[in-house]
């Protein structure tokens, strides 16, 4: 089973940040918003924006959820994602991947983000609580911190997976908690930040703007390819 994260790990943009955007708060105002957030610890590392909607005079009221489903189809995604997943799906050497992403960001801005790339129910993201006018009122869960787990969980039982079958990649201390849970279970992890708190607890650090670049330590420590071989995997695919 495949994992992601969403924010910076498959998407370039950020969804906290093209919100604030459309609100017309500055960039600077959020990146300062979300650092004394941080700073003050008031809410679990990766639901800083969710609090933000619900708590902040200039974003309470003011969320819709039509408005976050015109955040996820203004976000730029990685090269290639939709050729990951279809490689991914359709297996490599008989190994066949399930494909999920857990994200903190809001769901519905995620899901828009990867349609017709993902099944929806395969996205897992923030939920809200929204009024007669859909406006956001409330949180039922966010996707961040520790809940990351109990999610990854959930979708594990379903789909009949063992931990030790099972790949994530981040790039945040939001996927701090469930990149160790993996990782103490002989599960697979990928950072995909040059940050070193989270390079040094995952298997490899993956660096770059194209998607399918996370496939090359899968082939290398999972299924065993030799680097002449991920070149060769590469090249067949169009991308050498």
């Amino acid at each position: 089973m495949f994992v992601s994260d969403f924010d910076k790990t498959l998407s370039i943009d950020d969804a906290g940040l093209l919100l604030s955007l459309k609100l017309g708060i500055s960039r600077e105002d959020f990146e300062e918003k979300m650092k004394c957030l941080k700073e003050k610890s008031l809410t679990k590392f990766g639901a800083e924006v969710p609090y933000l909607i619900l708590h902040d005079p200039r974003y309470k009221g003011r969320v819709n959820r039509k408005m976050l489903m015109d955040v996820g189809r203004e976000i730029r995604l990685k090269k290639h994602i939709p050729e990951l997943m279809r490689i991914l799906n359709q297996g490599i050497k008989g190994k066949h991947f399930s494909t999920h992403v857990l994200s903190s960001a809001p769901q519905e801005t995620v899901r828009k983000a990867l349609e017709g790339i993902l099944p929806p129910e395969n996205v897992h993201g923030t939920t809200f609580v929204y009024d007669r006018n859909g406006t956001v009122i409330g949180v039922k869960k966010a996707v961040a911190g520790a809940s990351k787990v109990d999610v990854l969980e959930l979708v594990r039982k379903k789909e009949k997976t063992p931990l030790d079958k099972t790949i994530y990649v981040g790039d945040g201390f939001s996927d701090m908690y469930i990149i160790l849970y993996v990782r103490a279970y002989h599960g697979y992890t990928i950072a995909v930040t040059p940050a070193s708190f989270l390079g040094n607890i995952c298997k490899k650090t993956v660096i770059s703007n194209d998607a399918l670049s996370l496939i090359a330590p899968i082939l290398e420590d999972i299924l065993g390819f030799s680097h002449e071989e991920i070149k060769s995997f590469y090249e067949k695919l169009g991308h050498p």
